[in-house]
């Protein structure tokens, strides 16, 4: 097992697409030390990948263009409160059908409200990128660039 922080995560899934092994430690964007992996197991990011530092921060992986479903399941993830909602585009209708709908993600915009969010509430906040390189029994995928957002209570290792 990797002890120091990896610049490139490895995954490895078995053929029934469970995750083999520990995942791999990544550097902590609020002090740079090792934070040791985990597998999330709540709300809408369960089974997904986060990172727990020693000084306190929590990083979740979370790609920007699904911020605004799993906006207040990062917030609770990081030991914070869901208070509230994001401020997201209204749905705007797709053809003449009636049926169908699109929401514009802007996930950059969602990103400032939630760390906004977290430093409301008295928490450092830092956005980094690791590479994963996704691996099965059949296939080594491309390599592809993950977001990982982290939190700390300011209490925590000032």
């Amino acid at each position: 097992m990797t002890t120091e922080p990896a610049a490139v995560i490895h995954l490895q899934f078995d053929d029934q697409q469970r995750r083999v092994g520990d995942l791999s430690p990544a550097k902590c964007g609020l002090c740079d030390a090792s934070a040791r992996g985990t597998t999330l197991r709540a709300g809408m990011l369960e089974g997904g990948s986060g990172w727990e530092c020693p000084c306190g921060a929590r990083g979740v992986h979370v790609e920007l263009m699904d911020l605004d479903e799993v906006y207040p399941d990062v917030l609770e993830a990081w030991g914070l409160e869901a208070r509230e909602e994001p401020d997201l585009s209204p749905p705007t209708p797709v053809g003449d059908s009636g049926l169908l709908f699109a929401s514009y993600v802007d996930g950059p915009g969602l990103l400032a409200q939630l760390f906004t969010e977290a430093r409301r509430q008295g928490a450092q906040v830092a956005a980094t990128q690791v590479v994963a390189r996704i691996t099965t029994p059949a296939t080594t995928f491309p390599d592809w660039t993950w977001d990982v957002l982290w939190a700390r209570p300011v209490s925590q290792g000032d």
